[in-house]
């Protein structure tokens, strides 16, 4: 398999698989709603911030190992499919024997770290409704499910690595699945937050035993090396690592913070309607970065064997794709506004324009940051420390002045002003000129076309607005779904694929057997 098509293999996974995975999740927040006082709906949200803040308990060695595994890939030529030589097969053990000693400290810490400050967190929330002793044994459970996590995350980083990143996802995807439908069925049997927080502790045990079979399987060769724990190449991982470790825990603190704030602020019940409006754009963004994040290992193999005008090439597909996806997404949300509201969580729970016009800008802008920095950072280009610290204490300043004023608006266009102010432009222009790509070249090429296709959506889905005002609301948000999906599928035929490419599709399309002539 080539590199082009490996990586439209991973994305295609990722992508499908996230939309699986968001589809499911938009099923189980109505599902909470309905059947979940929102105090409870609201604690399970803030709960759920966990596995993000598990993100940036790796202390960065989960991004610095996969990219140094990348590396070592690509000192055996860039083919996705070659063999490993001698140098690399070392590399890589020795890589792996120190990352699964590294995993095992971060289980524990994670688990340790988790559950004081977890603890010492929930005991100053004000509740009406729920008991403190049930909260905690919950959170207990969910801080279990994320130490596994971590334990599993080596064999994440081999398959991120070597180009698997495809396999990766389906099997990833296809866990997160079986949690959430397991998830929906104890709500729909009753059961509260100990019942959620248990289904979250199964896919971490499975994700490590998949992987681990899928490794031995495809590239045994690995396995036939033993690999040696090496205090010298900690050392040397340690720097890199603490420096993607702060970007992390910036982007953390802007992107993720608001529900503590807000269940300090304003109470546990306010949760909801703000993050329903962030979590449907913020699915959309995860689905528009998808091909950067299954390309990311691929752009470390071709920059090792300097191969920079087709690295350059897969850069622009990713930004096109992304922010097409993010523009099309987005449009159909903001024209649709209460409608899609009332028919996702029933009436009473849109959050306002204002607040998801916010949430549409920042996430185009954080999708255009984290294509190009994804890329950048491939290339060992760990740079973005200093601005995402910068970012995450200018997001809690501004929030806490502008929600005095404007409330839940103010908290979320602090986190607007602070990304733009920082990541948003830094990591957009850090990441271009590191892959040498010009900013024109970016503006015209993709930001335009981009902004065309955004306004031609908002504008067609206007229109089937006005035609079906008096259908029934699910017909409106129907209608204007279709629109925007054939829309976004017209974007991506032009934008995203080559002339070649094209004509390839549509040859195999017309070789397509109808039916068998008698």
């Amino acid at each position: 398999m080539s590199i082009n098509r490996r990586i439209a293999f991973g994305a295609v996974s990722v992508w499908l698989n996230r939309v699986i995975v968001i589809a499911l999740r938009l099923v189980l927040i109505p599902v909470l709603f309905r059947c979940r006082p929102k105090e409870e709906v609201g604690i399970w949200m803030l709960l759920g911030q966990t596995w993000a803040f598990m993100g940036i308990l790796d202390l960065g060695f989960s991004a610095t190992i996969t990219r140094r595994i990348a590396l070592a890939k690509g000192k055996s030529a860039s083919d996705p499919n070659g063999p490993l030589n001698e140098e690399t097969l070392r590399e890589i053990a020795d890589l792996m024997a120190t990352g699964r000693r590294i995993c095992n400290w971060l289980a524990i810490g994670t688990l340790i770290v988790c559950g004081t400050v977890g603890f010492l967190y929930l005991r100053q929330l004000h509740l009406t409704m729920l008991d403190l002793s049930t909260i905690c044994i919950a959170w207990g459970i969910v801080c279990l499910s994320c130490s596994l996590g971590v334990w599993s995350e080596i064999w994440i980083w081999l398959m991120q690595g070597l180009g698997y990143i495809g396999w990766q996802f389906t099997i990833a995807s296809a866990l997160d699945i079986l949690t959430i439908v397991l998830q929906i069925v104890a709500v729909l049997m009753g059961g509260g937050l100990v019942a959620l927080a248990i289904t979250t502790a199964i896919g971490p045990v499975l994700l490590r035993l998949f992987l681990l079979r899928f490794a031995r399987k495809w590239r045994p060769e690995l396995f036939a090396i033993r690999g040696k724990w090496s205090p010298i190449l900690l050392r040397r991982l340690i720097s890199p690592s603490l420096r993607a470790w702060i970007t992390s825990l910036g982007i953390f603190v802007v992107m993720y913070s608001d529900p503590y704030l807000i269940a300090q602020l304003s109470g546990a019940s306010q949760i909801p309607a703000y993050r329903a409006a962030w979590l449907i754009l913020y699915n959309l963004n995860a689905v528009s970065i998808a091909a950067a994040l299954a390309s990311a290992a691929f752009v470390s193999h071709l920059w090792q064997a300097g191969r920079l005008e087709e690295l350059q090439r897969i850069v622009m597909r990713n930004l096109r794709f992304g922010l097409s996806i993010v523009a099309c997404g987005g449009a159909c949300i903001l024209m649709l506004g209460p409608a899609l509201f009332n028919l996702w969580l029933g009436r009473g729970n849109f959050a306002g324009y204002p607040l998801l016009s916010i949430f549409f800008v920042m996430f185009f802008l954080e999708a255009q940051a984290t294509i190009i920095s994804t890329c950048s950072r491939a290339t060992e280009d760990e740079v973005f420390a200093p601005w995402a610290i910068a970012a995450g204490a200018l997001k809690i300043i501004l929030a806490l002045a502008l929600a005095a004023r404007f409330g839940l608006t103010g908290i979320a266009l602090g986190t607007l002003i602070a990304l733009a102010l920082t990541n948003h432009w830094f990591m957009t222009y850090r990441g271009l000129r590191r892959l040498r790509m010009s900013i024109w070249q970016h503006g015209l090429q993709v930001l335009v076309p981009v902004t065309v296709v955004f306004v031609v959506t908002c504008v067609s889905i206007w229109l089937v607005k006005q035609a079906l005002h008096e259908a029934p609301l699910w017909a409106a948000v129907l209608a204007g779904g279709t629109v925007a999906g054939l829309i976004l599928a017209g974007s991506l035929w032009v934008l995203t694929l080559d002339k070649s490419e094209r004509a390839r599709a549509l040859t195999y399309l017309n070789l397509k057997p109808t039916s068998k002539p008698f």
